[in-house]
Order: structure tokens, then sequence, then C-alpha cells
């Protein structure tokens, strides 16, 4: 990569750092293109020719914040760590990062961008799945999850804790002692535990 090349990658990552700031702080609806050129240190044009409207730049930072999020799992189950330990870490991860999202970006990501909801599907589908079923196989083997649970009654007691009303929830009012209790049912049921 020469010169050239190099800042214009450096550039398009700054506008992507400092839109993924501002969608972050004020949602996705009031911001302009002009309040992340300002943020960025660029022209709104370099913006445009960059990525052509800010719905383009927002779904190219969703991409992005997607990608980041499965390469901390990806690490976080290779370490040598409990099943339990490894899913308390993955929920208040999740949690910590969505308690920092303003709602609406969540709201845009989940239920109003249909072509974003087809990529987090298809992403969903093709690396986190696989990548959590490895980890219940390797916690059955290890004796940490039921042997006798099959694979897709796993799946659907995780997927149960993690819906978008469960997330719009968890940001609202209470939201960590909601995170709280979430983790403590997804363990060990409505019993006390021992």
């Amino acid at each position: 990569m020469n010169g050239y090349e190099r800042r214009k990658e450096q550039k398009k990552a700054d506008i992507k750092q400092a839109a993924f700031s501002l969608f972050q702080q004020l949602g996705f609806k009031d911001i302009k293109i002009e309040d992340i050129a300002k943020q960025a240190g660029v022209s709104q044009v370099t913006i445009y020719n960059h990525f052509g409207s800010k719905e383009t730049l927002f779904r190219e930072v969703v991409k992005d914040f997607t990608e980041q999020q499965y390469e901390f799992h990806k690490n976080l189950f290779n370490k040598d760590l409990s099943f339990q330990e490894k899913m308390k870490a993955s929920i208040l991860h999740k949690t910590n990062e969505v308690l920092n999202i303003h709602p609406e970006v969540i709201q845009e990501m989940m239920l109003n961008d249909e072509e974003l909801r087809t990529y987090l599907s298809e992403f969903q589908a093709k690396y986190a799945i696989p990548l959590i079923i490895g980890l219940i196989k390797e916690a059955q083997q290890n004796g940490e999850i039921n042997p006798k649970l099959s694979e897709q009654s796993i799946m659907l007691y995780i997927q149960l804790f993690n819906n978008d009303m469960l997330i719009s929830m968890i940001t609202g009012e209470n939201g960590k002692k909601l995170a709280t209790d979430i983790f403590q049912m997804f363990f060990y049921g409505l019993s006390m535990p021992k």
C-alpha cells in the first residue's frame, strides 16, 4: 500500500470512528454528515466520496462493530476459563457495550434498516452461532453442561436471553441490576443458587 492509499484508509478509519462516537452518544436521526465531518476533521465531500450517504456510513460502522465483537468473543472463548466464566464475561461485556450505545442506534440496527438486519442475521449464522456451538460442545465434554441436552435446546435457551426486548430493557433504568438478575437466571433458573 502506497502513502496515498494509507492516508485514504486512515481518513476512512477516522470518519468511521467519529461517526461511531456520535451515533453512540446522540443516536442516528439527529446526526448530520456535517457533524461527522467536523468531528473527523474532514470535509463533507470527503465523507460522501468514501461512503455516499449517512446510511451507508452507519452500516459500515455497525459492520465494523459487529466484527470487533466477534473477535472479542472468539478470543474470550479460546481462553483457559470455565464455561461459566466465559459466559459471565460475555454477558457483562455485551451489557456494557449496549449500555454505552444510544437506544436509537440499537433500534436502527435491529428494526429499521432491512439491509443491516439481513447482514447481522447472515453474520450470526455464519460466524456467531458456530462459535457458540463450539463453546457448548467443549462445555459438554468438560462436564460443565449436561451432555444429554441437545445443541438445539441449548441454543434456544441462549436465544431466550439474547433478544431485542431484553437488550432494550437492559439499556433502560435499573439496567445493571436487571443484567445481574438475568445472569443469575441464565445459570441457575429460578432456583436458589447453592
